[in-house]
């Protein structure tokens, strides 16, 4: 009896220990500025469930992405850590190997971690996550922007009900107001106040009409959620956040690191813990989101991350937060971009400096190239001989200065650069000290900053530096499209071992016991004999027919008819002396030899390095 009255007591004291920790609720919105909120100030916007969300808890002046571009944005918040250190930079590229994340540190402590929608975080697989509504989180068609099968909605219920006592982080993310945008139903686009930063086209007007629409129709589905919290039961006991990836698709806002593109609407619920109808001016940064939770859910802080808690700032035991944070863009890999990247650092008393590389370059994005949907650039193109202000703003948006200073107090819109006053000669002297000692202590170089994750491309070839990969939206595939494909480069460590390249998953070649073999994706796989020499030169030819020659050192190691054709570009990366995400053993680990001037050339071997 004396045991069994013990064992009770041990399970009733585990499960009080469970039930002590909070819910987690994260719902994500993919595109959005912080004033286009009605909590915030826009009176225009139609966000009931945002608002009443602010007003039941504490809402974030100064919160702030870490890149504005969403893998990137995302990759930063299921890890702490900024996105040279996590390995995301460019839009879809994947995070190092072995890059711990929030799923796997909350189930350390007993959560149930849930994604539902949207994830653009790569590779999937490296974060745990228990992931619901692939349908709702898939791009296209526009109907699968909103979780309409309420796969979200059922997950709570059910989980509740079948495990009333295990806490549940459930991350919602919809494609929302992320372009293209939907219809407009309810909005008069002539009678909308535009933001300053924009141009005032009739063609702005109705693009800026169907971004609200999409963010209403974010703001329902949000609804949804939270009335379902509170009809289960749960809402004392769940941390609610609300909060956007980064800032919309609009000139100078996503894709840059103007204020536009980082500052995001950022409101916590917690019953009890946060005072309803509170704000606050700490800074804060989407970077800080997994130490956060991290901290809310009982466990000790991990070392390492760039981020830290601010949950101390929830329960009002602080005011402050950071003296400052960083925020960078490295743009998305999209063959027709051009790449110019900025890195910047943002101050708790409202300085913002931002360093711009390749400042030359024109700046080009969706916005003007592609556009998806609600076709207002060429408008502003247009307005732009005419008027100043859309010439100014068009200008701002096309090109950079090399460094850039702005006081957020007095110049919300960032129009006034400072950088060359003589009152700002301090201050951009400090505020570049700054950027220069985070970039120091993240390990990030000027030289890696200029050159990206980017091939080195010639006229009928392109150079894949050792250790890096590129994605196959580098390439337009109507041009990079051989008949024949060579890989040629000198490799250096054989006996070491390891993978040479993998072409888009098409092929991948690597050195394993003093022999280089290629392996396709049909499972087919070959091996060269016994080599004698430890280094030399590889030349690996592929026809679009399947017949393959492979060379080292001017000898014929290897001849096969594979059948097939692989020398296309396929959804994927390709790489140097590594996997893309992934960390293998054996034949496919990292090349631990050298591996110099790897380049796929098409067609034919040029003499010329054009």
């Amino acid at each position: 009896m004396k045991y069994t009255l013990l064992l009770l007591a041990i399970l009733f004291s585990f499960q009080s220990f469970s039930q002590s920790k909070p819910n987690l609720v994260i719902f994500i919105t993919d595109d959005q500025n912080q004033q286009d909120v009605g909590a915030y100030g826009n009176p225009d916007v139609h966000t009931p469930n945002m608002d009443q969300l602010a007003k039941e808890g504490m809402r974030f002046n100064k919160a702030y992405a870490a890149s504005s571009m969403c893998a990137p944005s995302r990759s930063v918040m299921f890890t702490g850590l900024y996105p040279y250190r996590n390995g995301s930079q460019m839009n879809h590229f994947t995070t190092r190997p072995g890059i711990s994340n929030l799923p796997a540190f909350l189930k350390e402590a007993g959560y149930r971690v849930v994604i539902s929608g949207k994830t653009d975080v790569f590779p999937l697989a490296a974060f745990p996550f228990e992931h619901i509504g692939k349908e709702f989180g898939k791009y296209e068609p526009m109907e699968n922007r909103t979780d309409r099968r309420q796969e979200s909605v059922k997950m709570i219920e059910s989980h509740f009900k079948t495990n009333p006592e295990q806490p549940l982080c459930i991350i919602i993310a919809p494609w929302l107001p992320h372009v293209p945008w939907v219809k407009n139903r309810d909005y008069d686009a002539a009678k909308l106040k535009l933001p300053e930063y924009l141009a005032d086209t009739k063609e702005t007007r109705a693009a800026v009409a169907s971004y609200y629409q999409s963010i209403s129709t974010a703001d329902s589905l949000l609804g949804e959620i939270m009335t379902t919290v509170d009809r289960v039961g749960k809402k004392n006991n769940t941390a609610f956040f609300y909060f956007s990836d980064q800032g919309a698709q609009f000139p100078g806002a996503k894709w840059t690191v103007y204020d536009k593109g980082l500052r995001v609407p950022f409101i916590v619920r917690w019953p009890g813990k946060v005072v309803k109808g509170s704000t606050s001016d700490a800074l804060v940064s989407l970077v800080d989101l997994t130490p956060t939770l991290v901290d809310m859910a009982g466990l000790k802080p991990r070392e390492g991350l760039d981020g830290k808690s601010f949950k101390e700032v929830l329960t009002g035991v602080k005011k402050v937060h950071h003296d400052y944070i960083f925020a960078e863009t490295s743009v998305e890999p999209h063959y027709w971009y051009n790449y110019v990247p900025s890195r910047s650092v943002i101050t708790s008393d409202g300085l913002h400096y931002i360093r711009n590389y390749h400042p030359g370059r024109r700046f080009i994005t969706h916005i003007d190239k592609v556009e998806r949907n609600m076709f207002y650039f060429d408008s502003w193109v247009q307005s732009s001989t005419q008027n100043d202000k859309t010439k100014f703003l068009l200008e701002r948006y096309s090109y950079r200065q090399p460094e850039e200073l702005f006081d957020l107090n007095k110049d919300k819109n960032e129009f006034v650069n400072l950088v060359n006053s003589d009152l700002s000669k301090n201050d951009v002297a400090k505020l570049k000290a700054m950027l220069q000692a985070e970039l120091n202590r993240q390990g990030e170089d000027e030289a890696s900053i200029i050159h990206g994750s980017l091939p080195d491309f010639y006229d009928r070839s392109y150079e894949i530096r050792q250790n890096t990969g590129a994605s196959d939206l580098s390439f337009n595939r109507k041009i990079w499209n051989p008949d024949t494909l060579y890989v040629n480069g000198y490799l250096d460590g054989i006996e070491k071992g390891g993978i040479v390249c993998d072409y888009f998953g098409q092929f991948k070649i690597s050195v394993f016991q003093n022999k280089i073999g290629v392996e396709f994706a049909d499972g087919k796989v070959f091996y060269s004999p016994v080599l004698r020499q430890n280094r030399g030169h590889l030349l690996f030819r592929l026809t679009r027919g399947g017949q393959l020659q492979m060379y080292f050192d001017n000898s014929l190691v290897l001849r096969e008819d594979v059948k097939a054709d692989f020398t296309k570009i396929k959804a994927g990366y390709v790489t140097c002396g590594k996997l893309q995400g992934v960390e293998a053993v054996g034949k496919y680990q990292s090349f631990i030899g050298r591996i110099t001037d790897l380049k796929f050339s098409m067609n034919t071997l040029s003499r010329s390095p054009q």
